[in-house]
This record gives structure tokens, C-alpha cells and sequence, in this order.
């Protein structure tokens, strides 16, 4: 697929505080460049290979072919995987970089800056579960303005749908509404019924 059309696209650049975010946009723009760049960070790199039917004394199976043998198309895949690690390392910092200057693939350097950033499954976990008990107490503070108060929501909500719990359009805004200061209960009241 020709790029043409994004080369002016910028990379997303990552900052560790905002790893969820940075990780959507630079999801989309992988998918933007080539729809196949997220199955080389998912699976890892492509490696063309050919059936070797079975013989008397070696049975059926595949073997990697030599580069001579690589069709148009097979060259087409191997040649997305140093552009993808071309742009991931193009979005790190100097600090960032160094943690994966030595990951072969972008599949690694992928999973690598998922635990540097996010930490391990039960640290992901205990995120979640944070969040969650964020949303479950949420209410507003003292003196804070209605803007203020729904972009904290908003946020709250974000940072719940990266750690993949999404609660029902009714529910967050029922939740919403329960969350505003008493002198808001007059409209509260008049929304909900």
C-alpha cells in the first residue's frame, strides 16, 4: 500500500504518563499508513515460507524460503516490518528508545512498551480495579465548576474503556447526574424523570 498520502501524518509521541492515549493514536496511525502494520505488531514479523510435501522419511511441512525465492507480494510483507519498527522507535524518546534498541521486531518493541508502560497482567489488573472503584465513588468537590466536573467524568470514563470496562450510556449518565452538587438536584430531578 503506498503511504504517499501520509507522509505528512505525525507520529504520535509517547509520553509515559499518557501511554492509553498514545497507544490508541499510534494504533490508528499504523492502521492509516497500512492495515497490515497491526498484524505485524500483533503476530509478529512476516516470514515467507513453502510446503514441502512429505517423503518416505520426512513427513509434511514448511520451510522458510531463501530470499530468492520471495514473490513480489512476499517481499511487499517482509519490507512493512523495518518501517514499522522505523516508526515506533520515531515516536520514543531517547530514554524510551534505549529500553528497546534491542528488540528484533516491532512485535517485541510493541509488547515490550506495553509492560514498560502499563506493567505486568496483575498490575494492569489492579488499574482496573482502581478505576473502577474511582467511578463507583465519584462525585463532585467542593467548589468545583459543572465543566470541570464533567471533563473529570470524561476523563474517568476514557481511562475505564482503555482497560476495556465500558458502562452503559444510561448508567454513566445516571451516575453523572448523582455526582452533581446539591444545588443542581432541582434539574437532576426534572432530567431523570
Amino acid at each position: 500500500m503506498s503511504t504517499t498520502k501520509y507522509e505528512s501524518m505525525k507520529i504520535p509521541i509517547l509520553k509515559i504518563s499518557e501511554y492509553p492515549t498514545w497507544r490508541v493514536k499510534m494504533l490508528m496511525y499504523l492502521e492509516a499508513m497500512d492495515p497490515d502494520y497491526l498484524d505485524r505488531i500483533r503476530d509478529g514479523p512476516y516470514i515467507p515460507t513453502k510446503f514441502v510435501e512429505r517423503t518416505d522419511t520426512v513427513p509434511e511441512h514448511y520451510v522458510v524460503k531463501a530470499k530468492a525465492e520471495w514473490t513480489p507480494e512476499e517481499k511487499a510483507h517482509v519490507l512493512r516490518e523495518p518501517k514499522i519498527k522505523n516508526i515506533l522507535h520515531n515516536s520514543l524518546d531517547a530514554v524510551m528508545s534505549n529500553r528497546v534498541i534491542a528488540c528484533k521486531s516491532s512485535k517485541e518493541i510493541w509488547d515490550t512498551l506495553e509492560t514498560q508502560c502499563q506493567g505486568s497482567a496483575s498490575v494492569k489488573k489492579n488499574r482496573r480495579a482502581l478505576l473502577i472503584q474511582e467511578y463507583e465513588q465519584f462525585d463532585a468537590r467542593p467548589e468545583e465548576s459543572l465543566t470541570d466536573l464533567y471533563d473529570r467524568f470524561l476523563t474517568l470514563l476514557n481511562s475505564l474503556s482503555l482497560v476495556d470496562k465500558v458502562y452503559e450510556t444510561e448508567d454513566s449518565n445516571t451516575k453523572f447526574l448523582r455526582a452533581l452538587p446539591e444545588e443542581w438536584d432541582t434539574q437532576t430531578s426534572i432530567i431523570r424523570h
